[in-house]
């Protein structure tokens, strides 16, 4: 790892085995603060609580740096805005679709419906913006997936008017502090309200995916003091910076809290970590986005059916992890990999039956 001085060329960061792995270990973190902690609070109560879990739902945090991650190591391996557009809708719709299915069918049988999603909402979450335009997401789980959308149609501006010797990379670090000077200066100069409606000026989340973009340029050993400025940056706003909910924990604990989750991230990609590639976490990795989609509202139906029908809480709890990591496999590999493939082919089949209309050069 060093610091670049901007016109070194990048290498490319491939997938990384570990890098899945926290995803996986990310996804497992919320799943058990939803059926351990946050039951209680929405759906009924558990003969045994478990408040070690209350910060469970920081996993978000760490999904957040390492999408920040993943999408600045692919900028380099992508050849074109419509490459990484269709990349980005293959990734994301195939498994969103079907566990917005589930969830709505488990609200028409009657399960548990905490937030009251009417079919208006239904139909406005499946754009994945349900934050932006302020209405309920079809499953509470799935209210991340509007900043993710952002944050990828922030990076796709990397890679407008790619010339042959532009780094995205480069280019990446540029966009992101910018970003961050305009969250903060939004933060210090607009209303809360306003800035959960600009989610993309939302400081805590804009500092997360920035961590992530970074640690993947200091992996490939082509970060350059504008991308280690804007690094530093994202501490020194979150210690020093305005007042901002970081998820009902003060600042410090926020603060150590990230760096810990960023260490981890650096550590893995490097391969200090070897121990994530072990098979179970590796496959926790490989569903861990169907499973954090569709596990919230389908544990809570089958912890409260179980319960209800004199299950004790722990063998309720047992039971959804059990169906929804079940589910999330069978979505994966019958629907996410397969349906992915089939957007990626039907990209492939239109662009190449596009004539190339350039016209000749002359001479």
């Amino acid at each position: 790892m060093s610091i670049d001085s901007g016109n070194t060329p990048v290498r490319p960061i491939g997938r990384i085995r570990s890098i899945d792995a926290l995803r996986g270990l990310a996804a497992t973190m919320v799943m058990l603060h939803h059926y351990l902690f946050s039951y209680e609070g929405r759906i009924g109560p558990h003969v045994d609580r478990v408040p070690s879990f209350a910060a469970g739902h920081f996993g978000v945090e760490l999904f957040f740096i390492l999408s920040g991650f993943v999408i600045a190591g692919t900028l380099g391996r992508t050849p074109s805005l419509g490459d990484y557009a269709v990349r980005r809708v293959a990734r994301l719709y195939p498994a969103f679709l079907v566990c917005s299915g589930v969830t709505l069918g488990i609200f028409a049988l009657g399960g548990p419906n905490p937030v009251g999603i009417t079919p208006g909402a239904a139909l406005a979450g499946l754009t994945m913006l349900s934050s932006l335009i302020r209405v309920p997401p079809i499953d509470p789980s799935h209210w991340t997936l509007t900043y993710e959308v952002a944050f990828y149609a922030l990076a796709a501006l990397a890679l407008i008017h790619r010339g042959p010797a532009t780094d995205p990379g480069l280019r990446l670090e540029r966009i992101c502090a910018g970003w961050l000077a305009a969250a903060f200066v939004g933060t210090l100069v607009l209303p809360v309200r306003t800035l959960q409606v600009v989610v993309l000026l939302n400081l805590p989340f804009a500092l997360l995916f920035v961590i992530g973009a970074m640690l993947a340029r200091l992996a490939a050993g082509a970060l350059t003091p504008l991308g280690l400025g804007a690094l530093a940056a994202v501490f020194g706003f979150t210690a020093l910076g305005p007042a901002v909910d970081y998820g009902g924990v003060g600042t410090g604990f926020y603060v150590l809290l990230v760096l810990g989750f960023a260490g981890t991230v650096l550590a893995a990609a490097t391969g200090r970590l070897p121990w994530l590639g072990c098979a179970p976490l590796v496959f926790l990795g490989a569903i861990s986005y169907p499973l954090y989609l569709v596990h919230q509202i389908l544990g809570y139906a089958i912890i409260r059916a179980l319960e209800a029908g004199g299950w004790s809480s722990g063998s309720a709890i047992l039971a959804a992890v059990l169906a929804s990591v079940g589910l999330a496999t069978v979505i994966r590999y019958a629907v996410e990999t397969p349906g992915q493939r089939a957007i990626r082919r039907a990209f492939d089949r239109t662009r190449s039956s596009v004539p190339d209309t350039a016209e000749p050069a002359r001479s």
